[in-house]
C-alpha cells in the first residue's frame, strides 16, 4: 500500500510541477512518456525518437511502430535522474530513457504516426503515439556536403521563422523554412518545397486560436486573452471560411504564410444610445509555424459616438488544428464571456461616456 501511494504521489507531483516535458500516461504498473517526435510537428532528415519508461516488473523492450508496422526495437537504459527521483520505487528508473536516431526523410512527405510500445518482463505493455508531418528533399540522405550550397540563395526572417530561398541540394533548388523547436533548443527545417512552385499543401480544416494582448490604442480595456475558432477552406492559394458566423477570405503561399480578413460588422455600443462602431478582424500567420496575429480594427460610425476614433487591438498567439467548430471572438452575438468583442462593447460604453 505504501509503494502504491508513493507512485501515486509521484504522478501527482509530475502533473502539478511539470518536472518533465510532457505529462506521463500510466497503465497498470507501466508509466511511459514519448517526448519526441512531438505531436503535430514537422521533421526532416535524421532526428531522434526518444522518451522514458518505467515498470514495476522491469522493462523488457520498447518496440517502434511506424504507420502501424513494426519497424525496430529502441534501446532502453539512458540516464534519467529526473525520472529516478520521481519514481524511486520502480526498478532502474534512473536509467529509464530510450532513444534512437531515425531518418524521417525515408518516409514520404506528409503525415505519419509513430507508436512506441513498452513491454515489461511479465508481458504487459503500454503504448504512446504521436502524429507528425514529414518534409524532405528528393534525396532522403545527402552524404556529400559539397552537394549542398547557398550560392545564389536569398534569405529572410520574420518574428518567428527563418527563410532560405533558392538553395541547392543534390543538384536541385529548394525554398526552405526553419522554426524554433523546443525539443532540440534550436531551429529546425519545417518546410521544403521546390524553388519556383511545387504543390501547395492543403490547409483546409478547423483551427483553434489562443492569443495574448500585445497592443491596444483604443479607448477601451479589452481582455488580455483572445480565443477564436477558424473554419478554413482552400482552393489553390485562395482561402475562405468563417470566424464564428463571420465570413473570412484571403490567401496562402507555398510556405504556409496566410492572410485573412473578416467581414466588417456594425455593432451598437451598450448604454450609449445611437453610438455605433465598425469591427473588422485581420488574421496573419503561418499554418506550419502554428503562429497567428489577430488585429481587431475598430472605428466609430461618423457622428454617432461622443468622440471619433480609428484604432487597433492586437493579439499574438498560436493555432492548432481541431476537430470541431466553436465560437469566435469577432462575432458579438456568438462571443463567449470575456471574448474581445464583448469586452470592446462593454469597455467602449465606459470609455466614451
Amino acid at each position: 500500500m505504501r509503494a502504491y501511494c508513493s507512485r501515486f504521489l509521484a504522478l501527482w507531483l509530475f502533473a502539478l510541477l511539470g518536472t518533465l516535458a510532457v505529462s506521463p500516461t500510466s497503465a497498470g504498473e507501466i508509466v511511459l512518456s514519448l517526448e519526441e517526435p512531438t505531436a503535430n510537428s514537422t521533421y526532416t532528415g535524421v532526428a531522434n525518437i526518444r522518451g522514458w519508461v518505467v515498470g514495476s516488473a522491469g522493462i523488457n523492450r520498447v518496440e517502434l511502430y511506424v504507420n502501424g508496422q513494426l519497424e525496430d526495437t529502441i534501446p532502453v537504459g539512458g540516464l534519467r535522474p529526473d525520472v529516478g527521483n520521481a519514481f524511486p520505487d520502480f526498478p532502474n528508473s534512473s536509467n529509464s530513457g530510450f532513444s534512437m536516431a531515425f531518418n524521417y526523410s525515408e518516409l514520404a512527405a506528409g503525415q505519419h504516426t509513430i507508436l512506441v510500445r513498452a513491454v515489461d518482463r511479465e508481458g504487459a505493455f503500454q503504448d504512446a503515439s504521436a502524429t507528425f508531418n514529414v518534409t524532405r528533399f528528393d534525396n532522403p540522405y545527402i552524404s556529400d556536403p559539397a552537394r549542398v550550397s547557398l550560392e545564389g540563395a536569398t534569405g529572410g526572417f520574420d518574428s518567428r521563422s527563418i527563410f532560405i530561398n533558392n538553395m541547392t541540394a543534390d543538384g536541385k533548388t529548394y525554398d526552405i523554412r526553419l522554426d524554433w523547436r523546443t525539443a532540440i533548443q534550436g531551429y529546425a527545417i519545417t518546410q521544403i518545397i521546390p524553388t519556383g512552385g511545387g504543390q501547395i499543401q492543403d490547409f483546409s480544416g478547423t483551427y483553434e486560436y489562443t492569443g495574448s494582448l500585445v497592443s491596444n490604442d483604443c479607448p477601451a480595456s479589452p481582455p488580455t486573452e483572445s480565443q477564436s475558432v477558424l473554419q478554413i477552406n482552400q482552393a489553390g492559394v485562395q482561402l475562405s471560411g468563417t470566424v464564428g458566423n463571420l465570413p473570412i477570405s484571403g490567401n496562402v503561399d507555398a510556405l504556409g504564410h496566410f492572410s485573412l480578413t473578416s467581414a466588417t460588422t456594425e455593432q451598437n455600443v451598450p448604454e450609449i444610445p445611437g453610438c455605433k462602431i465598425l469591427v473588422r478582424g485581420v488574421y496573419e500567420g503561418n499554418f506550419l509555424g502554428r503562429n497567428l496575429t489577430e488585429s481587431i480594427n475598430v472605428r466609430d460610425v461618423a457622428g454617432t459616438c461622443p468622440l471619433s476614433f480609428d484604432c487597433v487591438i492586437r493579439y499574438e498567439g498560436t493555432i492548432q488544428q481541431a476537430g470541431s467548430a466553436g465560437t469566435a471572438s469577432l462575432d458579438a452575438k456568438d462571443s463567449k464571456p470575456g471574448s474581445p468583442v464583448e469586452a470592446i462593447l462593454r469597455d467602449f460604453s465606459i470609455g466614451l461616456q
